[in-house]
């Protein structure tokens, strides 16, 4: 098959961000469409919906959307058997990094995030080969 024809049969990872900052969401959006299906919503309600009906490669949620309520989003996502290998990276204007991590993100950003910053830690996340097995041999 030539090269262009591979190219075009590519399977372009799906990634979701949570943001309520309107600015944020259309910045992050821009950026990382030329690499990724964005999908992108507000709130917890609608991230839960497409959480349901989507396969995502990660998500990029700021966790204190809504008082906080992207906390209890995050640990919906990994709670989940169907979401809980799902990369979340926290663009978070809190510095709570140890708080993120040690619910099951991937990788905690403090804002401002340039949008470099997160597509590189992004690449990072979904192209990396990590086996999520028991850690048995088999």
């Amino acid at each position: 098959m030539p090269k262009w024809a591979q190219e075009m049969t590519k399977t372009v990872p799906t990634i979701l961000i949570v943001e309520s900052d309107s600015p944020t969401l259309q910045l992050y959006q821009r950026a990382l469409s030329l690499d990724y299906e964005v999908l992108a919503c507000s709130d917890e309600t609608q991230a839960l919906k497409m959480l349901e009906t989507r396969e995502l490669q990660a998500v990029v949620l700021e966790p204190a959307i809504y008082g906080g309520r992207g906390w209890s989003l995050l640990a919906s996502l990994k709670a989940a058997p169907q979401t809980q290998f799902v990369p979340v990276i926290l663009c978070t204007i809190l510095d709570e990094r140890k708080r993120g991590l040690e619910m099951g993100a991937a990788a905690c950003l403090v804002k401002p995030v340039l949008p470099t910053t997160l597509l590189q830690t992004l690449r990072k996340v979904t192209e990396s080969d990590v086996s999520f097995g028991d850690g048995a041999a088999g």
